[in-house]
């Protein structure tokens, strides 16, 4: 029997391209509410990749092949489901890195994946609509006949050709930095590939980087970079005067919602020694006798790198008891004169960081952890478990360790989530959880930040000096007053506040945090140690479990979702300061190490670290997850590629473009870094050199 043509080879093409364009629309509208130009890419990619499943769908007899069509198109609905959903909880994409975990975030976060599905279950039956369809073309058009190697050719050489015809459109919109162009040859930068190239090249290029395992570290060239202080020197020419864009008037506003003190800024006495925070390495020597070319990359990527100098502010708490915290959720909108009375102390009082941020990464509190504890960036997903065997000199835990100290480390919930129990010894930390060793009185989610302060704070009151390391839980979404025992529990402290239910039950279980801190405040005290204790503070990530409009009703305004969605305290406190110390530059999570090394006198190599030190004379750089950035000078928004002056001094024409280069080498080498486990190169007699005097 003669095969025609039109029912064995173009209707079921025609499905499988339409599928995947259906696909990618429905999709993009849902998560962006926008279609533009630049989603002519998903539906160029999308073709290609269609007529490779029609291959696909060929290549068996009929059932074989209606099976293998089956299987396609439910893999096809389920991968654009998943990452609806993901995107629509996490606010990243669903990388294939994390399948390791789901049995974890199942059990986690099995309640808000309900919630999402029931709350996304339009778009969630749209997506499921090409299955549907599927059943009826096959039942009454498809012959599903096992195709000529001749008619599979053509096949081959039009998808081999539609993709070529796609590449040959990203110059369309440049080759600029963070274009389409760029995102599909260098970038590669998940939220953008997203929105820009569509599911497809998105997924494929997660299953290619899974799958292939690549060395090589390709750097912006070093030679033609122009670093930050050479941007702002006499000799930056040409210039370019800014635009007269402003910042938007949210960003503007105070971030503690409460009235400002006006305490005036403490100026401590100068010291003489401003030399460069570095240790004895030369990176040059160590290039030039390395056989490994992509850790000999490394080394003259960090010969070239400038270092942080010493300030006034260096070895200021030398010898002092350090806690540091990062607190689940926790956000500006927690804090509250009467209701959160110790936040509302510790973020007014201290060293005031008027202009800090808090990234999302892409294994959110993970992520968070690793960029606060380690000064890396994470790149991909999981960084902190593909490091757990890694050298990581440089954490507080290791640090503190080899002053004799034991440091440790706690978290009221489970041990084995994010393999801590395998990540946190290997940051230097006796990491104790629910499961091995943490028993809290009630056995509720989340659990009590109180409870954990309480029977914890017995096992290092009584040692000088010591330093503690807690991660927090009860801000953990869901955020309502069924979803959250910590809402639940201090419902009645916030019925009064005017605010709708679940804006009401975020705050109600930042409560939990807030006596927590107040507990351990009083413990500290009735030691008499707690002039003596540095307490430091920073959240994992802004509480992204919510629709935007929760977050508007919180900050009395619409929030920016570019850069003030980010904004966020970071707290560091000590009793003893008599002045406040008040930091207007723009700062984030990935200077906190080095800020608290300098701080406390350590030893430590600024070019090795990925921020700066705070306190420091360098210009300061606040790097968001997609690239975008922020300096003491613009805001630049990699998505639109829009920058947003804050200075009126005219600024060198590749200003930019050189920060963009700096950021791009930063994400290269920091994932390489943590890849390759490149500190036991420099450090091979760890830990020899490492001794604090």
């Amino acid at each position: 029997m003669r095969i025609k043509p039109d029912k064995n080879i173009l209707f079921p093409m025609l499905f499988f391209i339409g599928t995947l364009i259906y696909l990618e629309l429905v999709n993009h509208l849902y998560t962006y509410n926008n279609l533009d130009g630049k989603t002519i890419y998903p539906i160029l990619f999308a073709i290609p990749m269609g007529i490779f499943f029609t291959i696909l769908s060929g290549v068996f007899n009929r059932y074989g092949n209606m099976i293998i069509m089956w299987l396609i198109t439910s893999f096809s609905c389920l991968i654009f489901g998943l990452q609806l959903v993901y995107y629509r909880v996490f606010k990243v994409y669903f990388s294939f890195r994390t399948l390791g975990m789901v049995r974890d975030v199942i059990s986690e976060f099995g309640n808000d994946v309900n919630n999402a599905i029931s709350s996304n279950i339009v778009p969630i039956i749209l997506v499921l609509f090409p299955l549907v369809g599927l059943y009826f073309l096959l039942k009454n058009v498809f012959l599903c006949e096992k195709r000529k190697p001749r008619h599979q050719s053509y096949l081959l050489i039009g998808a081999l050709s539609f993709h070529l015809l796609a590449l040959l459109f990203l110059p369309l919109y440049g080759k600029a930095d963070y274009t389409p162009y760029d995102l599909y040859y260098h970038s590669k930068v998940p939220e953008l590939s997203g929105q820009q190239l569509g599911i497809i090249t998105l997924t494929r290029n997660d299953l290619s980087g899974l799958l292939r395992e690549n060395d090589e570290v390709i750097l912006v060239d070093n030679d033609n970079l122009i670093f930050m202080d050479e941007l702002d020197s006499e000799e930056s020419i040409p210039t370019v005067k800014p635009q007269p864009t402003k910042k938007p008037e949210s960003i503007e506003q105070d971030i503690s919602k409460e009235e400002p003190t006006n305490i005036p800024t403490a100026i401590p006495t100068p010291i003489p020694d401003r030399s460069p925070n570095i240790m004895n390495i030369d990176f040059e020597e160590l290039a030039k006798n390395e056989d490994n070319q992509a850790i000999k990359t490394l080394h003259s990527y960090f010969a070239s790198i400038p270092p942080t100098n010493k300030n006034e502010y260096t070895g200021m708490f030398k010898g002092y008891n350090l806690i540091l915290i990062t607190a689940e959720g926790f956000s500006t909108y927690a804090v509250h004169k009467e209701v959160t009375p110790t936040l509302y102390k510790l973020t007014n009082e201290g060293f005031i960081f008027n202009n800090f941020y808090t990234a999302l990464w892409q294994t959110s509190t993970s992520d968070g952890e690793y960029v606060a504890l380690t000064g890396l960036i994470p790149v991909g997903s999981r960084s902190m478990y593909i490091s757990r065997n890694n050298l990581l000199p440089f954490t507080l835990g290791h640090q503190f360790n080899l002053m004799g100290m034991e440091s440790k480390a706690y978290h009221n919930h489970s041990y084995t989530y994010y393999e801590r129990n395998e990540t946190h010894p290997n940051l230097g930390y006796i990491f104790t959880g629910k499961g091995n060793g943490l028993e809290l009185d009630s056995d509720v989610w989340p659990a009590s930040d109180l409870e954990m302060i309480e029977y914890t704070v017995d096992e290092y009151i009584n040692e000088d000096p010591f330093h503690i390391y807690y991660l927090t839980v009860s801000g953990h979404m869901n955020y309502s007053f069924v979803g959250n025992s910590m809402s639940f529990k201090n419902r009645d402290l916030v019925k009064d506040l005017p605010y709708s239910s679940d804006a009401r039950a975020y705050i109600a279980c930042q409560i939990e945090l807030d006596r927590a801190l107040e507990e351990l405040i009083k413990r500290l005290n009735e030691a008499g140690i707690a002039e003596k204790t540095v307490i430091a503070l920073s959240s994992d990530h802004y509480p992204y479990g919510w629709e935007k409009e929760k977050l508007d009703e919180l900050a009395g305004h619409e929030v920016d979702t570019d850069f003030e969605i980010y904004r966020n305290h970071f707290i560091l406190w000590n009793p003893g300061m008599e002045t406040n110390i008040i930091i207007d530059e723009p700062a984030s999570s990935l200077d906190i190490l080095p800020t608290l090394s300098n701080l406390f006198g350590l030893t430590y190599d600024s070019r090795l670290m990925m921020g700066r030190d705070i306190l420091s004379d360098s210009d300061p750089l606040v790097i968001l997850s997609n690239r975008s950035f922020i300096t003491d000078k613009l805001m630049y928004n990699s998505s639109t590629g829009e920058s947003i002056y804050l200075t009126d001094e005219e600024l060198h024409s590749d200003y930019v473009k050189n920060i963009n280069a700096i950021i791009k080498n930063k994400f290269t080498v920091s994932g390489s870094m943590s890849k390759m486990d490149y500190y036991r190169y420099v450090f091979p007699n760890y830990p020899e050199g490492f001794l604090t005097e």
